[in-house]
């Protein structure tokens, strides 16, 4: 009889060192619900009879099998336990109910003198992204934000196109929840549009391998994209007005000097008690105030497109649109006039603008005038010799030219609509 419960302790002995366990090594589950944690004795061996224990990290007591819940750390009380059904089948595996982030880590379940590692890991999906147009700018600059509340552990945004392109999103400013271990997330994204291009956002939980995503469908007619050449007139553009502003102004004065100039002469002309050193000083002036500058007789020139010689007595050809100069040698540089007028027109001593003619002349006696209504006193620096008339229709513009000095004199400028056509004379 001995002998015999001899065998029989060294076989239970025997058999409770030879225990295998099987477990799983990570355990995926959600945040707040009932999680297992499988463990199971290898071959099936029945469990009741024996000692298991479930310990946690560095061995804090989460179940001991045998003693109930006594001994057990207190944020495991009533929340941990094995079901007994299936000790005999040898499963001794761990239901933790209510689950927390304070449950994550690594768990030991051990059967006897045998052990196995699980790890714990869980997380939570939060609510499905929204997608938030923060801004469009200039152009087809885009710029989108992506809001989703609730989630566990921190997720990982991602955006793509439709056409397959990933794009470089930036985290926003996010909520402050607190002391919750949950959270929110803002994400944000510049893009350049089209219509019909799709953009999504897509928020991973890198715990539970799930994913919540949201598309945006972009319609509509957008402006093309700036180009360098678009940009540099924009940057270009105010220097430009500011450069004509600075010209006109100085044309302004010239020609405001110019007026001076002829009435002050003018006025020495009848003026028996200036000088003749004075009044030669006072030419100078006017010559000076009076001269064109290279670059500008250069596009005065460009403008001669037909070449006609004017003879005392005759007319040019029709002249009907654009710019056009030409130039009269003068027979008789003490008397003659120039100019042009309407195809009808006569002339005569009433020849005005008002008549359809625009000219200026010299006389023995009245000198040099524009004729106007009444006639228009000038006084150049010198005697003319050849006079080169500018006629430009869209500037509404005749313009009449000392030409044969250096450099060119401008005599004097009309400002008309002319009517089309006219015709140039020399009288």
């Amino acid at each position: 009889m001995k002998i015999v419960l001899f065998v029989l302790f060294v076989a239970f002995s025997s058999s409770r060192q030879d225990i295998q366990l099987q477990t799983s090594p990570i355990v995926r589950s959600s945040l707040g619900e009932r999680v297992l944690l499988p463990c199971r004795i290898v071959g099936g061996h029945s469990a009741p009879a024996l000692t298991v224990v479930w310990t946690k990290d560095q061995g804090v007591a989460v179940y001991p099998h045998r003693a109930g819940e006594e001994g057990a750390a207190a944020g495991f009380r009533r929340r941990t336990s094995l079901d007994q059904s299936q000790l005999a089948a040898g499963d001794v595996s761990l239901l933790l109910s209510n689950s927390s982030a304070g449950d994550e880590g690594n768990y030991t379940c051990q059967v006897e003198r045998a052990s196995g590692r699980v790890e714990l890991r869980l997380g939570r999906l939060g609510s499905r992204p929204r997608l938030l147009v923060d801004r469009f700018r200039s152009g087809r600059s885009l710029s989108l934000s992506c809001v989703s509340r609730g989630w566990y552990p921190v997720p990982v945004v991602s955006w793509m196109r439709s056409d397959g392109q990933a794009l470089a999103g930036a985290p926003l400013d996010a909520a402050d929840r607190g002391s919750s271990v949950l959270t929110d997330v803002r994400d944000g994204v510049t893009l350049t549009v089209r219509d019909g291009l799709n953009v999504t956002c897509a928020v991973l939980n890198p715990v539970l391998r799930a994913q919540s995503e949201e598309v945006l469908t972009i319609t509509g007619d957008f402006p093309p994209d700036a180009s360098r050449w678009l940009l540099a007139f924009w940057a270009v553009s105010p220097l430009v007005a500011m450069a004509a502003g600075i010209m006109g102004y100085f044309f302004k004065r010239k020609r405001d000097s110019i007026k001076d100039a002829e009435r002050r002469a003018r006025e020495a002309e009848c003026e028996p008690l200036m000088n003749e050193d004075d009044f030669a000083e006072l030419k100078k002036e006017l010559s000076g105030a009076r001269a064109v500058n290279s670059s500008e007789w250069k596009r005065v020139l460009s403008k001669r497109k037909k070449i006609f010689l004017l003879t005392p007595g005759s007319v040019g050809p029709e002249l009907s649109s654009g710019s056009h100069y030409w130039e009269v040698p003068l027979r008789d540089p003490s008397e003659w006039r120039v100019g042009v007028k309407k195809k009808e027109a006569v002339l005569g001593r009433d020849s005005f603008p008002e008549m359809g003619v625009w000219s200026l002349s010299c006389s023995p006696g009245k000198g040099y005038r524009a004729w106007l209504h009444p006639p228009f006193p000038i006084t150049p620096s010198s005697q003319p010799k050849r006079v080169g008339i500018l006629l430009d229709f869209s500037e509404g513009q005749l313009t009449l030219y000392d030409s044969g000095t250096r450099p060119a004199q401008r005599l004097y400028t009309f400002k008309a609509v002319f009517p089309s056509p006219v015709l140039p004379f020399y009288e």
